[in-house]
């Protein structure tokens, strides 16, 4: 088939997009443009290049005649004086001079004064020539663009005149490529144009335009349709350049061009419009308010009429016409009060546009909400609040009206739910105005009370609700009370606004106490005796429920109250009267109690002006309510606080004790007083915490205990062998001494060094007395002090350790668990110290940290969570040594890869392995640590074989593939040689560690460092892992778990299991509340036979591994229960290794490295 042929407008168009190439490289050719258009476009078979090939080769030839050179300046005269010979005649030849033109105009970067002026100006009468409009659109567009750069080549005293005249006619073009192109220059040449001094004459010739045009808008009435719209479309590209010239015009020109685009826009939508209001835009950024208030004024009344809903006015330009109105509004700040007339008049207009399901109205809500923020002063407000005419002043009035305006849209609301913008509003306006919304917002608050009640559904209700809440910090609940009372009609056994308890309970902040005790509490009272009258049992529980809902409105009353120092008298009377109290209300008594202290004490402290606020603006989805407050707390001063937390402190002494007097005699009541001593026992000071403590031991008989610490040196080789009576009288002083002792950790953290000798005697003397029922309780006790005061600790440090090792946890867990925990504030505040005189005491232990790691499952889950609990101390350390700190706990551990007990080695390992796990990344920057385990790979202990695979299972899992790219090599060397032992699952664990580096670093990579004795079994583990056959066929095999299949990041098993321990061969560790273990094995393993002789640790099983057990059976005795071999005979040396490891050593027989 023939191709058809383009017609040369088609050709023109083309040729426009040849100024978009890269510039041509005259510096290879020696500004030989006839050379350089020839290497770029020689090849090409395009015609359009062919003819701009012959063009310009026929100019050079005449330059050549002539003698001149070949270059860009050269050829620039020629080219355009051909073009304007050209013309609109021949449109190709037309469209190559144009197209050669802008590829020139790049490579000028200077001209003659003279050849400079005549080339712009030739080109400016090309443009202005009627037969110009003919031209095809890229001919244009590239002497426009031409053009542009000739003028920015002009000297400021040039004749300018008409190549500025010619690019604002182009800017005006119907073609967009032209005009777009027109007003990219004459920005750029205003710009030239203001530096150069000649602003201002730019400026007439830009108003001359915007005058000439907007004349004959103002004239389409005479004209007909066609030349209406004609003319109409060139008015609003006039606006659009103009648009563009606004940051360059001179300030009179900015005032003329306002002046007439204002008279543009009228309260219908028209062509026009949107772009009048774009155009205001810019001009009302680089306007001055002196020049403009007038017009200002007007214009906001222009704007005003054409808000009004309107379905044939487009959403974006009533955004755009409030969005200017707010501009205004910003304007006249602080010069004007017209904000107080045109404010309320846009709600009025807009409030339709909010109902509406649009995005405009999400936009307009928006808007309007920030005019409020700007304009609206609660302290002028404020001025006039106690004077009877408060809301008659011209501010006063304008919000009066605003909300007004929004009641009433309210009102006009379709059934629930109600608009969500709306209510954002509403919102706003209540946490603006505080105190004042009392007075202009009453109406607000009772509409929404009533259409609160009507909604069901808990999202639209919540948002209500969050207005209300707005309106409780702001006015307070005196006055919501005021509106809507929460009020007992004792004939019809009913309470009204008993909705409103919920909200009063989330939102109350900075309130008055004097108000509860004085409204709530008689009103709670009076619902408690009803309930006793009432005959029915539904009444009667009702009553009793909304009794109990005013009482526990006390917590809310206590969050940073304003007369705590006037009325904590009456309120402490109140909390031991709700203490003693046989319902729940002790509760509410406890949480009020510790947050007023807490709150009080926030109140003196230098962060409160941040925090508080922050605080309040979280119970708000709104973002316009951060760093929100309530005026009582803005009043009340740090002065006062302090005067507060006198008051507190001194009827502290006389509550604490009433307070410790019901956690002893209440077992009920414990878990809620805890927090609320802890807060007392800060408040009254140590002094007042040893008087209780002592008294409350002289009460409970137990005057004999030992309450000063001793010398234990001499007593540790009687615990082990003292026997606890077990009489009723011993069983009853047990008891009471388990009470002190969990009372202890309430009071430890307020004690100073007296009280702690006192506490720590008391604990001393329960753990060497050998009272199993206190152990758990003592050691929780005694860990409390080693968390907070780590000072005395450490002052105690041989005393604690000698008292520590001392103890046998035996097959109480609550026991080890206590134990370990002391040990790990212990090691935690010794390796932060890092002084010499305790080292010693940290590797003791550290030490016994790894024999727990080596011993039952259940103790190793304990240690696993002190070793990481240790890890992430050292981490989150509050100084700036924390990773030296870790660091250093890296380094103690390590130090046990040189002991030669395999068991010690290998338990480091296992510390090691969770370390790494539990922080990958920080195990690069530790030195020596992986080449310190890696060798251990060549070492013949079973036992650090398992656990070193295990250790490089963690490292290739937990690493980044980029950070392994650095460890293959070394890591492949110390792996391969176990790839041909089949026995204790050696093999299966290389093709697991295999697998995982073929899928984090590729196949090449892996194959690259792998010796070629091993490049064929690796090869196989690839193929094995696209599914073609099992490389770990011949070995015993690992089944995959259905249940668990593994994951993208393989879980680390169990690698460190010693040979007397295969009742447990994976490792798991479990994090406190967590009941899945943090680690398990990849795999699952269906163990056979040795088939070796008197083997015990490999007999074949009976089953394989039990679903929902991620443990493996190999035979040895399982958690709790004894299983049998094939023969039914049980093995007497089954257990043997566990019975070994079953509590930690002695201290001073503890087994290290050293031994």
């Amino acid at each position: 088939m023939k191709r058809k042929q383009r017609d040369p407008a088609a050709a023109a168009e083309i040729d426009a997009d040849e100024p978009s190439q890269a510039p041509l490289p005259l510096d290879d050719y020696s500004g030989d443009v006839c050379a350089a258009l020839t290497a770029r476009y020689g090849r090409s078979a395009s015609a359009q290049h062919r003819h701009l090939l012959a063009t310009a080769a026929a100019i050079g030839s005449i330059l050549a005649d002539d003698g001149r050179s070949l270059t860009a300046e050269s050829y620039l005269p020629a080219v355009v004086s051909a073009l304007r010979a050209a013309g609109p005649s021949d449109p190709a030849a037309a469209s190559a001079l144009a197209s050669l033109l802008v590829i020139l105009i790049p490579h000028i970067s200077s001209l003659p004064p003279a050849s400079a002026s005549e080339s712009a100006s030739s080109l400016a009468d090309f443009l202005a020539s009627p037969d110009a409009s003919k031209l095809p659109t890229g001919t244009v567009r590239s002497v426009v663009k031409s053009l542009g750069h000739l003028a920015l080549l002009l000297e400021a005293a040039a004749d300018w005149g008409a190549p500025l005249e010619a690019l604002l006619a182009a800017s005006v073009d119907q073609r967009a490529k032209v005009r777009r192109c027109a007003q990219e220059s004459v920005e750029k040449l205003f710009a030239y144009l203001e530096r150069s001094g000649c602003g201002k004459k730019a400026s007439s010739a830009a108003v001359d335009l915007f005058e000439k045009h907007i004349s004959s808008v103002r004239s389409l009435a005479k004209l007909d349709a066609d030349a209406s719209e004609a003319k109409e479309t060139e008015a609003v590209h006039m606006l659009g350049a103009m648009a563009v010239l606004v940051p360059h015009l001179s300030k009179k020109a900015r005032s003329t061009v306002f002046s007439g685009a204002r008279r543009l826009l009228s309260a219908r939508f028209s062509p026009l419009t949107r772009h009048v209001l774009r155009l205001m835009e810019a001009l009302l950024e680089h306007l001055k308010v002196e020049n403009v208030e007038s017009e200002l004024e007007n214009f906001i009344s222009l704007l005003l009429a054409y808000l009004p809903y309107d379905e044939k006015k487009p959403d974006d330009t009533i955004i755009a016409a409030l969005q200017l109105l707010r501009s205004c509004l910003a304007k006249l700040a602080g010069h004007s009060k017209f904000w107080t007339k045109a404010l309320p008049s846009a709600f009025e207009a807009v409030s339709g546009y909010l109902i509406l399901d649009r995005k405009c109205s999400e936009d307009i809500a928006k808007l309007l909400i920030e005019c409020i923020y700007s304009h609206v002063d609660q302290s002028i407000l404020l001025t006039n609040e106690s004077q009877p005419d408060a809301g008659d002043s011209s501010d006063g009035a304008a919000v009066k009206a605003i909300c007004l305006s929004i009641n009433k849209r309210l009102k006009k609301c379709p059934p629930p739910p109600l608009p969500d913008n709306v209510l954002k509003i509403v919102l706003a306006l209540f946490l603006k105005l505080g105190e004042c919304s009392y007075i202009f917002m009453k109406d607000i608050l009772l509409t929404l009370s009533r259409l609160g009640t009507k909604i069901q559904k808990e999202p639209h209700l919540k948002k209500v609700e969050e207005c209300i809440g707005a309106a409780i910090v702001a006015m307070g609940p005196d006055k919501i009370h005021s509106l809507l009372p929460i009020s007992f009609h004792e004939d019809w056994f009913t309470c009204s606004n008993t909705w409103l308890v919920p909200i009063l309970n989330k939102y109350v902040y900075g309130a008055s106490l004097q108000h509860f005790l004085e409204y709530i509490v008689p009103l709670a009272k009076s619902l408690r005796d009803a309930s006793s009258r009432a005959k029915k049992p539904r009444k009667c529980k009702e009553l009793q429920a909304w009794s109990d809902q005013l009482w526990n409105l006390l917590p809310a009353f206590c969050r940073y109250p304003s007369d705590v120092y006037q009325n904590f008298g009456s309120l402490s009377k109140l909390l031991v009267e709700m203490l003693k109290c046989d319902r729940c209300l002790y509760k509410s008594a406890c949480k009020g109690l510790q947050q007023l202290i807490d709150g009080t004490r926030r109140l003196t402290s230098s962060d409160q002006d941040v925090e508080i606020p922050a605080e309040i603006s979280a119970l708000f989805t709104s973002s316009e309510a951060n760093n929100l407050s309530c005026v009582s707390l803005q009043r009340c001063s740090k002065k006062d606080a302090r005067k507060s937390m006198k008051v507190l402190a001194s009827h502290s002494a006389d509550l604490l004790c009433t307070f410790a007097d019901d956690f002893l005699d209440s077992s009920e009541k414990r878990a809620h007083l805890k927090d609320a001593l802890r807060s007392l026992a800060q408040l009254s000071g140590s002094a007042n915490i040893c008087n209780l403590f002592l008294s409350l031991v002289k009460r409970f008989g137990l005057e004999d205990t030992p309450l000063e610490p001793e010398n234990l040196e001499c007593q540790t080789n009687e615990v082990d062998g003292k026997e606890e009576e077990s009489s009723d009288a011993t069983a009853e002083i047990n008891n009471k001494r388990l009470l002190l002792m969990e009372l202890i950790p309430t009071l430890a953290e307020a004690a100073d060094e007296d009280a702690l000798d006192l506490f720590f005697g008391f604990i001393k003397s329960s753990l060497l007395n050998n009272i199993k029922s206190c152990d758990s309780r003592a050691l929780f006790a005694l860990s409390i002090i080693l968390k907070e005061h780590h000072g005395y600790s450490l002052t105690q440090l041989d005393e604690i350790m000698m008292l520590l090792h001392g103890i046998k946890p035996d097959s109480n867990n609550a026991v080890l668990e206590g134990q370990l925990v002391c040990y790990k504030y212990l090691l935690v505040h010794m390796i932060k110290v890092n002084e010499e005189s305790t080292s010693k005491k940290a590797f003791l232990i550290l030490n016994e940290l790894i024999l727990a790691l080596k011993s039952k499952k259940e103790n190793r889950r304990i240690a696993y969570d002190v070793l990481l609990a240790i890890s992430t101390s050292l981490r989150s350390s509050e100084s700036n040594n924390g990773d030296s700190d870790l660091q250093r706990l890296f380094t103690m551990v390590m130090g046990y890869l040189s002991s030669p007990s395999p068991h010690i080695v290998s338990g480091a390992i296992a510390a090691l392995s969770l370390l790494i796990y539990n922080d990958a990344n920080f195990c690069m920057e530790v030195p020596n640590l992986i080449p310190s385990v890696l060798v251990l790979l060549q070492n013949k202990a079973i036992e650090i074989i398992k656990a070193s695979l295990g250790f490089v299972k963690v490292l290739v899992t937990s690493l980044h593939p980029e950070k392994l790219l650095s460890l293959q090599a070394d890591i492949m060397t110390g792996i391969l040689p176990w790839s041909s032992f089949t026995k204790h699952h050696f093999k299966g664990k290389v093709v697991l560690i295999l697998e995982i580096l073929i899928r984090k670093c590729g196949f090449d990579a892996v194959n690259l460092v792998t010796p070629e004795k091993y490049k064929e079994f690796v090869r196989e583990v690839e193929e094995g892992r696209k599914g073609n056959h099992n490389p770990a066929d011949g070995a015993e095999p690992e089944a995959n778990d259905p249940e668990h299949p593994t994951p993208k990041r393989r879980k680390w098993g169990d690698s460190n299991a010693e040979p007397g321990q295969e009742e447990t061969p994976k490792k798991e560790f479990f994090v406190k509340g967590d009941r899945k273990p943090h680690f398990g094995g990849a795999r699952n393993h269906n163990d056979k036979a040795s088939g070796g002789k008197g083997d015990r640790t490999h007999f074949r099983p009976k089953s394989n591994a039990r679903s929902g057990n991620s443990q493996n059976y190999r035979g040895g005795k399982s958690q709790g229960r004894d299983t049998r071999p094939r023969n039914g005979a049980f093995k007497s040396t089954q257990n043997r290794g566990t019975r070994q490891s079953a509590h930690s050593p002695r201290f001073k027989k503890a087994r290290t490295a050293a031994t």
